[in-house]
């Protein structure tokens, strides 16, 4: 009889001993559990921001093809030698952000575009990438537009034929773009264009 009150308390012990060692392995599982949610929440998170970069840099794509578009239209006024308000820099600028961006291009005046091409206002959120774009001419004064040395002593540029000599000036474009959930970029891209029209 003895032998078997001694097999009873013996369980008694194995019971609970079993009962906590299956509390600890829950509570792993569940810290485990909570873990990978998070995990997969931040990867979601993650993947949805880059996608919204990346289409904000699509969308920039539209304003360096409109601006390429229009800069024989801006530069057929006084050959390029005069400044367009909120479009247009003849000569490069000094005065630069951290972006590299000229501090004096005031973001809130530039013609702003939709994805659709619609007219739009940069402030305002509507769900839609909203594209602002610049052109600074990389010149550091105005040069005399039909001196050859007036434009290589003034400006930066290329060769495109050789004889008789032409050349093209370098214009910068700098595009904003701005998207949902706050997805925004800057962009810039170096062509090369018309010395004058």
């Amino acid at each position: 009889m003895e032998l078997l009150m001694r097999s009873d308390r013996c369980r008694n012990r194995e019971s609970g001993i079993v009962l906590l060692v299956t509390l600890v392995v829950l509570i792993v599982l569940t810290l485990g559990t909570i873990a990978i949610v998070r995990s997969m929440d931040t990867s979601n998170l993650i993947s949805g921001n880059f996608a919204f970069k990346q289409a904000a840099t699509h969308a920039s794509d539209r304003g360096i093809t409109d601006a390429t578009n229009n800069l024989s239209t801006i530069v057929a006024a006084d050959g390029g030698n005069a400044d367009q308000a909120n479009r247009y820099f003849s000569i490069r600028q000094a005065s630069r952000d951290s972006l590299g961006v000229p501090t004096s291009i005031n973001w809130a005046n530039v013609q702003c575009r939709d994805e659709e091409n619609n007219s739009c206002d940069p402030a305002v959120d509507n769900g839609k990438y909203r594209v602002q774009y610049y052109i600074e001419r990389q010149c550091n004064a105005n040069p005399v537009l039909n001196d050859l040395k007036s434009i290589k002593t003034n400006c930066d540029y290329e060769v495109t034929q050789t004889s008789p000599e032409q050349l093209a000036i370098n214009y910068r474009i700098i595009v904003r773009v701005q998207g949902p959930r706050n997805a925004s970029g800057m962009y810039e891209v170096m062509i090369s264009g018309p010395a004058s029209i």
